[in-house]
């Protein structure tokens, strides 16, 4: 660069235009290939995908459940594939997110990465505040069998400040350890994966073996839970779209694979761990899903889960943990039950810490939020900003949720925090992974062009159909009604990401003499 001159008539100096390294994350490199999975598997959060499943059944009565069960994972092979690709090919802290911002326009990639970041703090709050009411469910169910005290302790965790209080304690801890104890982060939620995976099978087997009788004896006349499955009005009137209807259910779920690509920068064993850690863990998570749905209708008829939907979506009857709680009547089994089912809401808890951190810090070493954002201790190797970011928005999020008058209206946006993530994020990123392949400049996956291309195609045709689906029917699936203020509310992470994208470029460029554009012309050297 010319020396500045001296005297009349000298020039202004120029900011250097020239790319710049993007710093290493120093996070460390310790993810195993089933510590990956494990985070996968509490990402897909799909132990708790069977109680949003049989609650639509009274949504769609006529649909085929175990089919459904079982086609709700296998369509969504294609989208597991293509996220393994992605972890392969950018081992990069979000890979997702670096993927889409040097394939597509770098404001488009910021979009993705504060949809990916800012949905799933929303969805954790719900996620905090459910693990909470599944405790409560629990003990309501031992207190039908052994009275006493549980009923007691059923009745605290209803009230909205035991909720606030028992939730904020858990996630604040998630927190701590994410950010103090993070060598030890990856043992502790695979020990808390392991419980959670017995308790799943464990309540999976024993749902087989529910009777009438069990139901009756926890306060329920069986033949009337029955009787109002008549009430239920089908939602579509053909077999194959309300067998779909009942797959939409699972889309609040299962679509969220990128759990180990989130942290693709730190896992060890290279693409194996990705194949292992991403596609392995959707097809594990669906193999047990099938086998509780399955379990649970073989027993309850269908229509005693239509007639419990009926009468209320919130009903216990729909949780099968009250059903095989009431059913066993054993106090060590029930207690392991109960105590264990809290344990699928941790596992996700810890999963999306894991994941929300990564994606706030990715897009500030891009230099598109402060800097801050990005710190990495030294000392610990931990994102401590960004978890303290998700721990401020989760537990406030979590307070309006519990004891404020804004309750219902925080439960309308979050009703919408997946249908941001699957229209903005995921969509967004297919398209990116279309357009690699067609402009083949380098920025391509890994593999065969016409077979990432046509994996690509695929998995944007079953994200359309169910997008289709949610807004198509939002009201069933989303509790809103579409329209201008609902759809901005739906796309607002996404505009910030473009906006916030061109404010910190023109900050940069006047306070720094940074062109940020040129950080998504690198790849992150991690």
């Amino acid at each position: 660069m010319a020396s500045k001159k001296e005297g009349k008539g000298a020039e202004k100096e120029v900011p250097r235009q020239s790319l710049f390294a993007r710093e290493s994350s120093g996070l460390v490199r310790e993810i195993s290939w089933i510590t990956a999975m494990f985070i996968s598997m509490g990402f897909i959060a799909f132990y708790v995908l069977p109680i949003s499943f049989l609650s639509g059944l009274s949504v769609s009565p006529n649909g085929l459940i175990v089919i459904g069960a079982l086609l709700s994972w296998i369509v969504l092979l294609p989208h597991a594939y293509l996220w393994t690709k992605i972890s392969e090919k950018y081992q990069r802290t979000a890979a997702d997110y670096v993927f889409a911002s040097r394939v597509l326009h770098p404001a488009v990639g910021v979009g993705v990465g504060l949809v990916f970041g800012i949905s799933q703090m929303i969805f954790d709050a719900a996620i905090v505040y459910d693990g909470v009411g599944q405790l409560q469910t629990g003990f309501s169910a031992l207190a039908v069998n052994f009275g006493g005290p549980y009923g007691g302790i059923a009745s605290f965790l209803s009230d909205p400040f035991a909720v606030l209080a028992v939730g904020a304690i858990t996630f604040t801890g998630v927190i701590l350890i994410n950010i103090f104890l993070p060598k030890y982060t990856n043992h502790i939620m695979g020990g808390i994966t392991v419980i959670a995976l017995i308790t799943f099978i464990t309540a999976g087997l024993l749902m087989h073996f529910v009777t009438p009788a069990d139901i009756t004896k926890a306060g329920y006349d069986y033949s009337s839970v029955i009787a109002e499955s008549s009430k239920a009005t089908p939602l579509f009137g053909n077999t194959v779209l309300a067998t779909i209807g009942l797959m939409v259910f699972t889309a609040s779920f299962l679509p969220f694979v990128n759990g180990a690509t989130s942290v693709a920068g730190e896992v060890r064993g290279g693409s194996k761990a990705f194949r292992l850690g991403v596609l392995a863990a959707l097809v594990v998570a669906g193999v047990l899903i099938t086998f509780f749905i399955a379990s649970s209708v073989s027993s309850l008829p269908a229509k005693f889960f239509i007639g419990a939907g009926v009468m209320s979506s919130s009903s216990p009857l729909l949780n099968p943990v009250f059903d095989t709680v009431v059913s066993v009547n054993n106090l060590p089994l029930d207690l392991f039950l109960v105590i264990g089912s809290y344990f699928w809401y941790l596992a996700i808890m810890f999963a999306v810490a894991l994941f929300v951190s990564r994606y706030f810090m990715a897009v500030a070493f891009d230099k598109a939020l402060p800097t801050v954002i990005s710190y990495v201790s030294e000392k610990y190797h931990s994102p401590v900003v960004a978890h303290l970011i998700d721990e401020a928005i989760t537990i406030g999020s979590l307070t309006v949720i519990t004891v404020t008058p804004l309750s219902s209206a925080f439960f309308y946006g979050m009703d919408t925090a997946d249908a941001m993530a699957l229209l903005f994020g995921f969509i967004v990123t297919i398209i990116a992974s279309i357009v690699a392949s067609v402009l083949a400049k380098g920025m391509e996956l890994k593999g065969p062009r016409p077979v990432i291309l046509g994996v690509s195609i695929a998995d944007l045709i079953v994200m359309s159909i169910y997008a289709y689906y949610w807004f198509g029917n939002s009201s069933t699936y989303l509790g809103i009604t579409m329209n201008a203020e609902t759809w901005g509310i739906v796309a607002s992470p996404f505009i910030a990401g473009i906006v916030i994208y061109f404010v910190m470029r023109w900050y940069r460029l006047r306070k720094e003499g940074i062109d940020i554009r040129n950080s998504f012309r690198e790849i992150p050297p991690e």
